[in-house]
């Protein structure tokens, strides 16, 4: 087993933070990985503490996010995921930590069934009362890992509990664009392209709890929260036509998308026309009379 393994960790203002998560990288039990750090614009120190690991060891990479390039994790995460020259790609973040067997275990899962991708467990650590929790996964147990039960909700995962083929991986992209950081996108894009899939129950990362996570803050807030599900539900209708998902999960996206819609009580960087547009490609003329009757109420 002598596969490159590519790590990509988008960074910005985790100075007091990124320190750990290198250090569980550079003691991993699987050596031939190659650590790629794209910086967001940060304007603490962590540049210069992810420097000092690329001078100690050249398996770590410092990208700089160009300055005309648009921002957030999810574009970082592009930028790395081009740039990697591994056989598989890892995608982490850089206020978490890897587990010893990591990424010897993700890739043994991926070359002994042969696999495009594959998912395995993540678990909370760092709350209030000390107790690291164990995150539901319960569901793999449940439901087929295949396309329609993740578009219809019925499974999910974090981003660092992915492991991808690289030249799989180079055909999706995270999405990141009207400053919406959506992981789903570049996950539904890959469960639409290949059902060469697996998932572990293991348990091989620690998920950072407090108050600055991205992921608990969105949960708590009813604006955000609104705002990430519409604009999944927007980007992602181009992939389950392009993709050719089924009847069932087309129509679950389609009424989801209605129903965000019909939620939103603010506006949104998306034109509406822009957005009409996208609906009347699809042919729904309930799903048009809706969002038409819903524009004119506002």
């Amino acid at each position: 087993m002598n596969s490159l393994v590519s790590i990509v960790i988008p960074n910005y203002n985790r100075e007091s933070l990124i320190r750990e998560t290198l250090d569980s990288v550079l003691a991993q039990s699987y050596s031939n990985w190659e650590c790629l750090i794209v910086d967001d614009g940060s304007t603490d120190n962590s540049v210069e503490v992810i420097q000092e690991y690329t001078k100690k060891d050249s398996r770590f990479k410092f990208i700089q996010r160009p300055s005309n390039h648009l921002k957030g994790a999810n574009a970082c995460r592009n930028i790395g995921m081009q740039k990697a020259k591994g056989d598989y790609i890892i995608f982490f973040d850089s206020d978490d930590l890897m587990m010893q067997h990591h990424v010897e275990s993700k890739l043994k899962f991926m070359l002994d069934g042969n696999l495009d991708y594959a998912v395995f467990k993540s678990k909370n650590f760092g709350q209030p009362d000390d107790v690291d929790e164990e995150l539901d996964y319960s569901y793999y147990k449940t439901y087929e890992f295949n396309a329609d039960n993740y578009l219809l909700n019925n499974l999910r995962f974090f981003t660092n509990d992915l492991i991808v083929k690289s030249d799989v991986a180079k055909k999706c992209e995270f999405y990141f664009k009207y400053k919406a950081d959506i992981e789903n996108v570049l996950m539904t894009q890959l469960v639409l392209l290949s059902n060469k899939n697996g998932f572990k129950d293991e348990n091989v990362t620690l998920k950072r709890y407090h108050d600055a996570n991205i992921t608990q803050s969105l949960e708590g807030n009813k604006k955000k929260g609104l705002k990430h599900l519409f604009f999944y539900y927007y980007n992602v209708l181009d992939y389950i036509y392009d993709l050719n998902a089924s009847t069932k999960a087309k129509q679950f996206i389609l009424n989801q998308l209605l129903y965000n819609y019909r939620n939103l009580d603010f506006n949104l960087e998306v034109s509406f026309f822009e957005f009409l547009w996208k609906i009347i490609k699809f042919n729904r003329p309930s799903l048009l009379l809706g969002i038409i009757t819903h524009r004119l109420k506002k």
